[in-house]
């Protein structure tokens, strides 16, 4: 759940996993080993792109608060570029509202996952800089820390990779941040 930087996680994993069929833009399913993918847009604000419809977009703690959990439930979360032309207390205010939803989520199924993706790096627009993204990231993980969650954290892989600074980073990034991101959900 979360922004387009999910949504490439999403379009990744089913673009690599072979035995995924996707259903739309936004699920895919492997009948044979019970696996469903779902990639949920956060609420405005955010900016429409192909496929998004106004009205499938929920307040992600809605989302979650509909979730019934187990151990077979992983819930990845990111919210922050598209709330980075916003005041920090609009931001800090939506994430409460996330912590509070995901605190229920784990009272009611304590087994189910939740990783929590830090904010990219790279976005060069003239209200969109770094280091509005570096006080997103430490209010996401103020409210996270201490709720036993993963934190997956790709600042330092977009920011010191060879590739080109991009909010949406290329695929070898993509790769090494879904990598990670298994390792969470299928240790050894």
């Amino acid at each position: 759940m979360g922004d387009s930087t999910t949504e490439q996680w999403h379009d990744f994993i089913v673009k690599s996993v072979p035995t995924l069929i996707a259903i739309n833009n936004y699920m895919a399913v492997d009948m044979e080993n019970n696996i469903i993918i779902q990639h949920h847009a956060h609420n405005t604000p955010y900016m429409l792109g192909d496929g998004h419809i106004m009205a499938d977009m929920h307040l992600l703690s809605n989302a979650i608060d509909d979730l019934a959990g187990d151990p077979h439930t992983v819930l990845v979360l990111n919210i922050c570029a598209h709330f980075s032309s916003f005041p920090r207390s609009y931001y800090a205010y939506r994430v409460s509202l996330l912590k509070r939803a995901v605190a229920a989520l784990l009272r009611r199924a304590p087994e189910t996952k939740v990783i929590i993706k830090t904010a990219n790096t790279g976005h060069r627009e003239f209200y969109r800089y770094n280091w509005t993204y570096m006080q997103s990231d430490r209010i996401l993980r103020e409210a996270f820390y201490d709720l036993g969650v993963y934190i997956l954290d790709v600042w330092q892989m977009t920011a010191c990779h060879y590739n080109e600074a991009d909010l949406h980073p290329g695929p070898v990034i993509i790769k090494n941040e879904v990598d990670i991101l298994l390792s969470f959900i299928c240790p050894m």
